[in-house]
């Protein structure tokens, strides 16, 4: 069966399981829904009215001891209940406010990136993004969701429009009483489900009414991604490795020559398994008998031993292709 096939059943049915979970919230109703969490799995979607968006979202939230609520304004999330409550607020008069207004609370003045990017891996169970990623940058946005996949144990949960929806600083709610506005209150971005493929999607087409016209609001529910274990792979690289291409620990890297002096380029994870080759000269030579370039090149025995032993062998740049290839039809197994 081809990857397209495959690609289009998985498509299929994630699109009927759609359905299936609209059906069941207009034939039971939110708190069913509630009931059968398990029923909504990570990438579908719920389509539901305003009046239900946030108590779905809130039921299917997984507890919490710990929470980071990142740019709360004047009111911190309310969906879950956490024993420890930090409020990350840029925007010095808000958080001024909240350390008067909720003593419980810890209160932090700073913007999000920074201080995310100060904590260690999994060390807070979630992180709120309660109406935040669309007052930043896209770019910035998505160097803020990488930081908090990262921080967060448990979940990640975002709160946003349904696409761009203007909105200034001289929009901001009379009901925020007559506490200066910084400049924070602009939208910069709009965000939409798709982009957030590793999550669980509540949906609201009709949420905001505004001077700007209706828009929508979504909640995303990201569970940080454990990785799975996968078999070692034998890798190798005559030039840099592509963006998307990710190195894992148990990998093994065979790197031309010319990398040893700035293979941390290569990839940030620390290697345990790395040959030094000569892959642009070999690839230059391809006269030179098999046996001579064994003899001369020290490496060359361990990378053929290696091509024995791995099923999952890649290749990037042409030089790395060229030998890939060379010792896959020259390479004696008594090697």
């Amino acid at each position: 069966m081809s990857a397209k096939v495959v690609d289009a059943l998985v498509q299929e049915n994630r699109l009927l399981q759609n359905q299936l979970n609209q059906l069941r919230y207009f034939l039971v109703g939110s708190h069913g829904l509630k009931i059968q969490v398990p029923d909504l799995q990570v990438g579908q979607s719920l389509y539901c009215s305003k009046e239900d968006l946030h108590h779905i979202a809130a039921g299917l939230l997984a507890p919490s001891v710990t929470c980071a609520d990142i740019g709360p304004g004047l009111r911190p999330q309310r969906l879950l209940d956490c024993p420890v409550h930090i409020l990350v607020e840029p925007w010095r008069p808000y958080a001024d406010q909240l350390v008067n207004t909720y003593p419980d609370k810890l209160v932090v003045n700073s913007f999000a990136t920074p201080y995310l990017g100060s904590m260690l891996d999994k060390s807070i169970d979630t992180i709120f993004l309660l109406d935040v990623i669309e007052h930043i940058e896209k770019e910035e946005g998505e160097a803020l969701l990488q930081e908090a996949i990262r921080v967060a144990r448990v979940q990640v949960v975002v709160y946003t429009p349904l696409g761009f929806m203007p909105h200034e600083v001289h929009d901001t709610p009379s009901d925020w009483g007559d506490i200066p506005h910084g400049s924070t209150q602009k939208h910069l971005s709009g965000w939409m489900p798709q982009e957030f493929p590793e999550a669980t999607h509540v949906i609201c087409e009709d949420y905001h009414s505004s001077s700007y016209g209706a828009f929508g609001a979504f909640y995303s529910i990201i569970s940080p991604i454990v990785p799975v274990r996968q078999e070692p792979r034998l890798i190798l690289v005559s030039e840099a490795l592509p963006s998307f291409f990710q190195l894992a620990r148990n990998d093994v890297l065979v790197i031309d020559v010319r990398f040893s002096e700035w293979s941390h380029l290569v990839n940030a994870v620390p290697k345990c398994n790395t040959l030094v080759v000569p892959l642009e000269l070999m690839a230059e030579q391809p006269g030179l008998p098999l046996e001579v370039l064994r003899r001369t090149i020290i490496n060359l025995p361990a990378l053929i031993h290696y091509l024995q032993q791995f099923e999952a062998v890649q290749a990037f740049g042409p030089a790395a292709q060229a030998v890939l290839h060379r010792l896959r039809c020259q390479a004696d197994p008594a090697i």
